[in-house]
C-alpha cells in the first residue's frame, strides 16, 4: 500500500486511513502535508498511532469506528487495508474476512460513495483469494484500477484505486 500511495500528491488533502492498525499509512500522509483522520475498531491501535504522531510532531484526528459508523464528511483520499483472508467465521477481526474474504471489503464499497469527494479516490487492498475480478461488476458506479501488485507464496496482493466512474448514469 505504501508503494501505491507514495506518488500520490496529498499535501493539503483530506485523507481517511480506515482501519488504521499501526497507523503507518495515515502517518505517512500526514508527514507529506495531508490532513489525516485515522479510524479503527481497536482503541489500542488509535492510542499507538497518536503516540507515534506525537513523537513525529504531527496532528491527527481520530475516530473509534467500525468502518464509516463514526465518520462524517467526504475525503479526497480513503485508504483501506481490510481483513481479507477467507474464513468461515470472523474470529480475528484483523485478518478474517468472512466468506471469500470480502465481508469488510463489500461493506466498505457500499458505504464509500457517501464519504468520497467527487474527484476523490480510495486505495483498497485485495487478494487473489478474494476473486477481485468480480468486484467491478458488483459496483457499477465505481471504477477500479490496479495501482500496485505483489506476489506472495500463495496469493497476489493488489492495491486498487477506486473512483467514481465518469460515465455512470444509473
Amino acid at each position: 500500500m505504501l508503494d501505491a500511495i507514495a506518488s500520490v500528491p496529498v499535501e493539503g488533502k483530506e485523507v481517511l486511513d480506515m482501519g488504521t492498525g499501526s497507523g503507518i499509512l495515515g502517518l505517512f500522509c500526514a508527514m507529506r502535508g495531508a490532513r489525516v483522520t485515522l479510524t479503527d475498531v481497536d482503541e489500542t491501535a488509535i492510542q499507538h498511532s497518536l503516540k507515534a504522531a506525537n513523537v513525529l510532531g504531527l496532528t491527527l484526528e481520530t475516530r473509534l469506528s467500525d468502518l464509516f459508523t463514526n465518520v462524517n464528511g467526504r475525503f479526497d483520499l480513503v485508504l483501506f487495508n481490510p481483513p481479507y483472508l477467507p474464513s468461515r467465521a470472523v474470529e480475528d477481526r484483523t485478518i478474517d474476512g468472512g466468506s471469500m474474504g470480502r465481508a469488510m471489503t463489500e461493506r466498505f464499497l457500499q458505504e464509500l460513495p457517501n464519504h468520497l469527494k467527487k474527484d476523490g479516490a480510495a486505495f483498497l487492498l485485495v487478494s487473489s483469494l478474494n476473486d477481485p475480478a468480480s468486484i467491478p461488476r458488483e459496483y457499477p458506479r465505481l471504477q477500479f484500477t490496479p495501482r500496485a501488485k505483489r506476489s506472495l507464496f500463495f496469493e497476489e496482493l493488489q492495491v486498487l484505486c477506486v473512483r467514481f466512474r465518469d460515465d455512470f448514469t444509473g
